[in-house]
């Protein structure tokens, strides 16, 4: 499964406490070339496939970037295993600005910045975008959650487990 996952909530921290899920980080797709910092053109389909691979053949959780070119390669890649969008809900826009902005405090990291600045700047945009990507969503309905159990919980809701085929004699 792929779960498509906005920026804040909790990918990495997830991924660092379960062996089956995986951040596959979009910031290491760039590279220097030049004293300039920039990617390959085609770096969003190197990056899906890679997605795609983990998904099907080693059978992780993986969690990618949302980014606009990661969602479009994506859609090619809706019938070889389960995609889902996971986003926070409009109205929690106040509170996870907060929560980007303590993250950024905690690490001082580049990417925590920008994410900060684009939630900031784009929040309900980007939120509305990401629930009309053609993908299913699952969504982070408070600010206390789990995210193990809001995942789980939502593909069971999208992919019901089925059950067996009575077999016929």
């Amino acid at each position: 499964m792929i779960i498509i996952g906005y920026q804040g909530i909790g990918k990495s921290t997830l991924a660092e406490q379960y062996y089956n899920y995986l951040d596959l980080e979009s910031t290491n797709t760039w590279f220097e070339e030049n004293g300039v910092r920039k990617r390959w053109p085609n770096w969003e389909e190197i990056y899906v496939n890679f997605a795609v691979d983990l998904s099907t053949t080693q059978h992780y959780t993986v969690f990618t970037s949302s980014h606009a070119g990661v969602r479009r390669e994506l859609l090619c890649h809706r019938e070889e295993t389960p995609i889902a969008m996971c986003c926070p809900r409009p109205e929690l826009k106040e509170p996870w600005i907060e929560r980007l902005r303590d993250r950024y405090g905690e690490s001082g990291k580049d990417k925590d910045y920008r994410a900060l600045m684009n939630a900031v700047a784009r929040y309900e945009e980007n939120i509305s975008e990401l629930a009309n990507s053609g993908f299913p969503v699952i969504w982070i309905e408070s600010m206390n959650y789990d995210l193990a159990k809001v995942i789980e919980d939502g593909a069971n809701r999208i992919w019901p487990p089925r059950t067996p085929m009575e077999v016929i004699r």
